[in-house]
Order: C-alpha cells, then sequence, then structure tokens
C-alpha cells in the first residue's frame, strides 16, 4: 500500500485538558481515530506520535506503531501542523520509503470513519497530479477569514480575506482527513500551496473538538 497514518496528540492540550482521553461513548477520543485508520483498506501502518508515555502505550495497545518518542520542542502549543509533519517524515525517512502519500488523522474528528478514509484515498489516487487533499465542508452565506476556494479542479487559500462572488468556497474541518504526497511535504507546507483536491464532508460530521463546548456538542448526537 501506498498510505501511512500519523495521528498526532499532544498531551498538553491548553483549552480542553486531557481531551484525547476524554470518554466518548465510554472510549478515549484518540481510539476513533486509531480504529478508522486500522479499518481503512488502503492504509497499511497507523504511527501514533505522541510527547506522552500514557497515549504512546495506549495506541500500542490498539495496534499502533510507535517508532519516534514525540520531543517537546515539536510538542509546544505554538508548534505548526507543518512541523510536526515534516519533522516525522525527515526521522523515519519516508521521502525514500515504499509510502506515497502520509494521511494526517487529528484525534480532535472522531465522526470521520473508515469508509470516509477509504473514499478521500480513492479519490486522491484517481487524481495523480495532485500534492494533497483536504477535507471540507461548503460554506453557504457565511463570510468568514479562513476560507478555501474551489477552482472547480482544485482547492487554494483565501489569503486576501476577501469574500469572491459566484465561486463555491469551502471551510477546512479540522481537517478531519489531509493525504499529502510526502515528496512535497516540508516545514512550511502541507495543504496550502500546490494541486490541492477538496473532500467534502456534512459540515455535520464536521465539529473539530478544541473545546468543553465542542466536545459536548459532539457528544449529543455522536
Amino acid at each position: 500500500m501506498s498510505f501511512i497514518a500519523l495521528i498526532p496528540a499532544r498531551k498538553g492540550s491548553t483549552r480542553l485538558k486531557n481531551k484525547n482521553f476524554k470518554l466518548l461513548k465510554g472510549k478515549p477520543l484518540i481510539y476513533y481515530s486509531i480504529k478508522a485508520a486500522q479499518n481503512c483498506k488502503y492504509i497499511s501502518e497507523t504511527h501514533i506520535f505522541s510527547d506522552s508515555k500514557k497515549i504512546n502505550d495506549y495506541a500500542i495497545k490498539l495496534g499502533a506503531i510507535n517508532k519516534i518518542q514525540r520531543p517537546k520542542y515539536i510538542s509546544l502549543s505554538k508548534t505548526t501542523m507543518h512541523e510536526t509533519i515534516n519533522y516525522f517524515v525527515n526521522k523515519l525517512n519516508l521521502k525514500k520509503s515504499k509510502f506515497k502519500y502520509l494521511i494526517l488523522l487529528q484525534p480532535t474528528s472522531p465522526q470521520r470513519t473508515a469508509k470516509d478514509l477509504d473514499k478521500a484515498c480513492e479519490k486522491i489516487l484517481k487524481n495523480k497530479k495532485a500534492d494533497a487533499l483536504v477535507s471540507s465542508y461548503e460554506l453557504k452565506n457565511i463570510h468568514p477569514e479562513k476560507i478555501m476556494f474551489s477552482d472547480g479542479k482544485y482547492l487554494f487559500l483565501n489569503t486576501s480575506k476577501k469574500w469572491k462572488k459566484n465561486i463555491s468556497c469551502f471551510y477546512r474541518n479540522g481537517p478531519s482527513i489531509l493525504i499529502a504526497k510526502i515528496k512535497k511535504i516540508h516545514k512550511k507546507n502541507i495543504y496550502e500551496n500546490g494541486k490541492i483536491i477538496n473532500f467534502t464532508m456534512k459540515k455535520s460530521k464536521s465539529i473539530d473538538i478544541n473545546t468543553l463546548d465542542d466536545f459536548i456538542k459532539l457528544a449529543k448526537n455522536f
């Protein structure tokens, strides 16, 4: 298989303490991302990347791989996801491995299923020129700043922060699913430049848990 999954999980969550172990239907939040990856027919390895021994040990018991410890300087609140993924890719020398794509699965998106992952993998496999795939939901009559536009083929970031008329607009839902060509990954770019294809999900399945309110909202309908 050409896909390797990365589940990054910091222990130092600031807005929602110990969020990776918040119980959702009796299971820790991180459980759902691990199981979704393991049940995806395209992912051959699922890696946990955490600065917490508790998180790493739990993930390993579920069958995840933990080859490298996440260092403190890659576990800060200001650490970008670009830096995190780039460090992981370089440490495992993935650019010279059998894997072509890396799938980022953030534990804060437990609604994402193995079927969603299968569909996302199939979509990027069909588009050989795509550098990345990003999940989102379509915006209607809302004008937030952090949006992505679609030209019908690829997504591009709204850097001008201006709303454009007569063009489809999407909001990254975490992203819940990010697939990137490993050879295109570096510490300043994963999914904001290049040929990015869209994977649209329902807004109701796009809750990104960062606060207690997010968790309560999701728990009511999970």
